[in-house]
C-alpha cells in the first residue's frame, strides 16, 4: 500500500494553546476599553491573528498559497523610503517572520532534515554567516542598523524554496503555487500595460516615451515569459501549448513596454541556448514566433496610438540600437563611472565588505552631477562590495552550481513537465547571469523571489513527488 508523508506540522496541545490565548486576549481586550478605544482595537485583532496562525501551522500549504497571493503586496512596496509603513511590518513578519518559524520547527521540534545537496547547505551557511557583518558595517561607518538589517532580510527569501519542495508533495500542489502566482503576476501585468497606455495616449515626444515605460517587478515577467516559451514547445498536450503561447505573448509585452534592453537581449539569449541544448529545430521556431509576434506588436501599436505609433517605434528601435553605442551611450557610462567609485571600495573592503545598506556616491552623465545611491546596478559587483569576498563566492557557488543541476536535469528529462521546470530554470538562470552585470538580481525582492522559484523548480524535476511517475534521472 502506497504510503503518503503528512506534512502539517503538528504541535501538542496545539488547540488548546490557542483557546487559552484567545481567552486571555479577549480579557486584556475587556482590560483596555476601559482606558484607551486605540489599543483596544488592536488588542481585539489578536486573537484572529492567534487563529491565523494557528491555521498555518496546522496547514502549512495553506500558508505557502496565501503568500503566492499577498505576494503581490510585498513585491509592490518597499522602495527604499526612510519611513517603515505598518503594512511593510506586517509584511516582513509575515514572509520572513512565518519563514524563521518553520525553519525552527523543522529542525529542532521535528528534527527533519531538509538540507538535500551542497547548495542548500553553502547557502544556509552564508546567509547565516553573513549575519554577522552588520559589525563590519557599523565598524566602517557605511551603513546604518536599519538599512543593513532591510537587505539583509531580503536574502531570507531565497529560503523559501525549502518549505516549498518539503509542502509540495503532489503534481496539483506545485500547479496550484505556479498557477496562483502567475494569477498575480498577470494581475500585475495588466495594470502595468494599463497604466502605458494611459500615458502614451498623451505623448508627444521622444522623452516621453521613455518616461512612461513601466519597469516593475521586470525580473519576473522575464522568468515568466521564458517559462511560458519552455511550456510552448515541450508541454504535453496541445491545450497546454496554446495557453502557454497566450501568456508567453502576454509577458512579452509587458517585458518590451518596460523599454530595458537588457532584458530583452538577456531574455532572448536565455531561451535561445536551452532550445539549443534541448531541441536545436525549435530554435527556428522561435524566430519564427518572434517575428509574427513582432509583427502583431507593431500592428497592435499602430491601431491602438495611430498618431504616435511611428514615435514608439522610433524609440524601441532607439534602444536597441543604442546596444552597440559603447560608452557614447549615456547610461553605459554612467554605469562605467558606478563601477570605478564600486572597485574602489571594494579594495578597501576586500573581505568584510562595505555593509548592507551602504551607499555610494558617483557622477551621473545623464543630470550631470553628482548624487549618492543606495541601487547598484552589477548584482557581482554589489555582493562583493557589500558583503565581502567570502559571501560572494558562496552565493554565486550555489547559483552556478543551480544552473549546472538545470543543465543536466533538462537534458536528460523525459516527462513534459520536468522538462519545462528545468529548462526554465536553466534558461532563466542564463538570462540573470547576463543581466546581472546591469540590474543587480540579488538586491530587489523580486530578484530573490525569482530565484527561490527556479530552485524550487530545479528541484521537483530532480526530486518528482513520490506519487509521480519518475520519469527523470538525478
Amino acid at each position: 500500500m502506497r504510503q503518503y508523508i503528512n506534512t502539517a506540522l503538528s504541535f501538542p496541545r496545539l488547540q488548546a494553546d490557542a483557546l487559552l490565548l484567545s481567552l486571555l486576549t479577549a480579557a486584556g481586550v475587556a482590560a483596555a476599553v476601559l482606558l484607551d478605544p486605540l489599543p483596544a482595537l488592536a488588542v481585539a485583532l489578536l486573537p484572529a491573528l492567534v487563529l491565523v496562525i494557528v491555521l498555518f501551522v496546522r496547514y502549512p500549504r495553506v500558508w505557502l498559497y496565501t503568500g503566492a497571493v499577498v505576494n503581490y503586496f510585498w513585491i509592490s512596496s518597499g522602495k527604499g523610503d526612510t519611513e517603515i509603513t505598518l503594512a511593510e511590518y506586517a509584511l516582513v513578519a509575515f514572509y520572513i517572520g512565518g519563514l524563521w518559524i518553520w525553519f525552527f520547527a523543522m529542525v529542532f521540534i521535528k528534527r527533519k532534515r531538509i538540507v538535500r545537496n551542497i547548495a542548500d547547505r553553502v547557502l544556509l551557511i552564508a546567509i547565516g554567516a553573513a549575519s554577522v557583518t552588520i559589525v563590519l558595517a557599523l565598524a566602517n561607518d557605511e551603513s546604518s542598523p536599519l538599512n543593513w538589517l532591510r537587505e539583509y532580510l531580503l536574502f531570507s527569501m531565497m529560503l523559501y524554496y525549502f518549505p516549498w519542495r518539503e509542502h509540495f508533495t503532489e503534481r496539483k500542489h506545485i500547479l496550484t503555487f505556479f498557477t496562483l502566482t502567475a494569477g498575480v503576476f498577470v494581475y500585475i501585468g495588466v495594470l502595468n500595460l494599463w497604466q502605458y497606455v494611459k500615458a502614451a495616449s498623451n505623448i508627444l515626444y521622444a522623452f516621453e516615451v521613455w518616461s512612461s515605460r513601466k519597469t516593475l517587478n521586470t525580473h519576473v515577467f522575464l522568468c515568466a515569459m521564458i517559462m511560458c516559451f519552455m511550456g510552448t514547445f515541450f508541454s504535453g498536450t496541445r491545450k497546454a501549448r496554446l495557453g502557454m503561447l497566450v501568456l508567453t505573448a502576454f509577458y512579452t509585452v509587458v517585458v518590451v513596454v518596460s523599454f530595458s534592453r537588457g532584458f530583452w537581449i538577456s531574455g532572448i539569449i536565455g531561451i535561445v541556448a536551452t532550445l539549443w541544448i534541448l531541441d536545436k529545430r525549435k530554435v527556428f521556431m522561435f524566430a519564427l514566433y518572434g517575428f509574427v509576434g513582432a509583427v502583431i506588436f507593431v500592428s497592435a501599436v499602430q491601431l491602438m496610438f495611430p498618431e504616435r505609433a511611428e514615435l514608439i517605434i522610433k524609440v524601441l528601435q532607439a534602444r536597441l540600437a543604442s546596444s552597440t553605442a559603447g560608452t557614447q551611450d549615456l547610461s553605459v557610462l554612467s554605469r562605467v563611472y558606478e563601477t570605478k567609485v564600486i572597485l574602489d571600495y571594494i579594495a578597501r573592503y576586500t573581505i568584510g565588505g562595505a555593509g548592507l545598506g551602504a551607499t555610494i556616491v558617483i557622477y551621473d552623465p545623464l543630470i550631470k552631477s553628482f548624487t549618492r545611491v543606495g541601487f547598484i546596478h552589477n548584482g557581482y559587483l554589489y555582493l562583493w562590495m557589500k558583503l565581502g569576498l567570502p559571501f560572494f563566492l558562496a552565493f554565486y557557488f550555489v547559483w552556478f552550481y543551480m544552473m549546472r543541476r538545470a543543465y543536466i536535469l533538462a537534458r536528460k528529462a523525459t516527462e513534459p513537465l520536468h522538462r519545462v521546470f528545468a529548462g526554465t530554470a536553466f534558461g532563466a538562470l542564463v538570462a540573470f547571469s547576463l543581466l546581472n552585470v546591469t540590474s543587480a538580481i540579488p538586491e530587489v525582492r523580486v530578484g530573490f523571489y525569482c530565484l527561490s522559484v527556479l530552485f524550487l523548480a530545479i528541484s521537483y524535476a530532480e526530486y518528482p513527488p513520490h506519487n509521480e511517475h519518475l520519469g527523470t534521472a538525478s
